[in-house]
């Protein structure tokens, strides 16, 4: 069952339901002590003096910008800090880890953050549908620690979203004014530093603000391309229910746009436009984690989007919910097929069940119907459950 939760209100007020509806304090505590965590951070600082570091970088590169630039989702950031009894540095820090995270530098040694997202619009769907599909994979131990959250906010765009409990922001959610707007997190490589800034806005608090602002994929193309503090580089993936569907590539300061061919698009955590191409991180790279030193860092995304393409071509023009599904669960991997046990999960599949990162939630967006269907764990292990804007 999918942990929901309802906030209206203005957004300081939607923050302070949030923070005491949920055991926020308690679950910081689990993940900074997990062992993920004790893996990437330096070995001989305590735990303590992480968080209180993190706590103030976060606060010296972060909050000027989202004061700034969306002071909505600092109020809502307020809240859920007084509703969950945590400091407001340890809230700046929580945001801060997805802005460190896509540091170049020491990204080889942090958990990974994959996603895998698909599109399908006219031609290619059976019944004239629009759909946009994501499997949402991040480290295994923040599986328990998300839920469905349907704000109010009192004078702009109702939504609802996925997100983990302590985050003002979402990686994906939909607007009853039809819009859906998603991420991935992107890769990118030394040979272009200014892909990335440790200064500028999280990109989940982005999602936020464009759900609660933007009526369509239009309005949020023109914000997320303008937007003068976008921190580092990630995926946009957007559709409306007039069927304008695209995924803006994005680095710290410039941008590319994808569009669905025949009706279909697919997109991983590679740069795909020939603008960016060379931005991504080379084959040769590896991971330095200790379970997945052998592992290319770029692999898996770029596996997942080759079956992800080869399945929406195979059914273009008759794709439909339950094609989405069975593409958000395919365990396929040349080297791990055969036809008894149809591929076993592991850190390649779209379904993933790797050694460190998984698919924790599966999400599929209906925008003209404000449908939102969704799992709390991998596709392959339950149905989705229904939610409706």
């Amino acid at each position: 069952m999918v942990k929901f939760i309802h906030v209206k209100g203005n957004f300081y007020e939607m923050g302070i339901q949030q923070g005491e509806q949920l055991p926020i304090k308690k679950v910081v505590n689990k993940v900074l002590h997990s062992e993920i965590f004790q893996e990437v951070k330096p070995r001989f600082i305590p735990t303590f003096i992480i968080k209180t570091v993190l706590g103030l970088l976060a606060k010296s590169n972060i909050k000027k910008a989202i004061k700034k630039y969306i002071p909505n989702q600092l109020e809502r950031m307020k809240g859920i800090a007084k509703g969950a009894k945590i400091g407001m540095n340890l809230q700046y820090g929580l945001h801060y880890i997805e802005v460190f995270t896509g540091n170049p530098k020491s990204s080889y040694y942090i958990p990974p953050t994959g996603c895998t997202k698909i599109f399908a619009i006219p031609p290619a769907t059976a019944d004239g549908s629009i759909m946009y599909g994501r499997n949402y994979d991040f480290p295994n131990v923040l599986q328990p620690y998300q839920m469905v959250r349907l704000s109010e906010p009192d004078d702009r765009y109702k939504n609802i979203c996925i997100t983990q409990y302590p985050l003002g922001g979402t990686h994906i959610g939909l607007n009853n004014k039809g819009l859906a707007v998603g991420i991935n997190y992107a890769r990118t490589w030394e040979k272009y530093p200014d892909d990335f800034t440790f200064k500028g806005i999280p990109p989940t608090l982005l999602v936020q603000e464009m759900l609660e602002n933007c009526s369509s994929v239009d309005e949020a193309i023109e914000f997320i391309t303008n937007f003068p503090a976008r921190s580092n580089a990630q995926h946009y993936g957007m559709a409306d229910k007039s069927g304008n569907v695209c995924v803006i590539e994005t680095t710290h300061n410039d941008y590319s746009i994808r569009r669905p061919e025949d009706g279909i698009l697919a997109h991983t955590n590679t740069f795909r436009t020939e603008k960016f191409l060379d931005h991504n991180v080379p084959d040769n790279r590896h991971w330095k984690m200790k379970k997945m030193r052998h592992i290319p860092y770029i692999k898996s995304p770029k596996m997942r989007y080759e079956r992800a393409y080869e399945l929406l071509s195979k059914f273009k023009g008759n794709i439909t919910i339950e094609t989405f599904k069975e593409i958000l669960s395919d365990h396929y991997y040349p080297s791990n097929y055969n036809e008894d046990n149809k591929g076993i999960p592991d850190d390649f599949t779209i379904c993933n069940h790797g050694e460190t990162g998984v698919t924790l939630a599966s999400i599929i967006i209906r925008p003209k119907t404000g449908q939102f269907f969704v799992t709390d764990t991998q596709p392959c292990k339950t149905n989705y459950e229904e939610f409706k804007i």
